[in-house]
């Protein structure tokens, strides 16, 4: 992602998925169009706060998207806790 996308002409800022303090400190000074995140994140098993994350994304009008592959659309349904988009494989 870091190699990439920035080749491509995406700017990107990578912060620990559960930084809540961060991640609302960038959508006010930097701005954004994206939040994506794993939930739960692999391989360290993170677990991400997804209802307070939609709501901050929500307020700074940033689409929230959310990949569920290793907790499985079983397990965790993010549109029900305020996700824009869901992704799984």
């Amino acid at each position: 992602v870091t190699t990439i996308l920035p080749k491509r002409g995406v700017r990107l800022t990578v912060i620990p998925p559960a930084d809540l303090e961060g991640l609302e400190r960038i959508l006010k000074t930097e701005g954004a169009t994206l939040f994506f995140s794993e939930q739960i994140t692999n391989p360290l098993t993170r677990i991400i706060d997804t209802v307070k994350i939609a709501e901050l994304c929500r307020q700074y009008k940033v689409i929230c998207c959310i990949d569920t592959t290793f907790a499985t659309p079983v397990n965790h349904k993010p549109i029900q806790h305020g996700a824009d988009l869901v992704l799984h494989s």
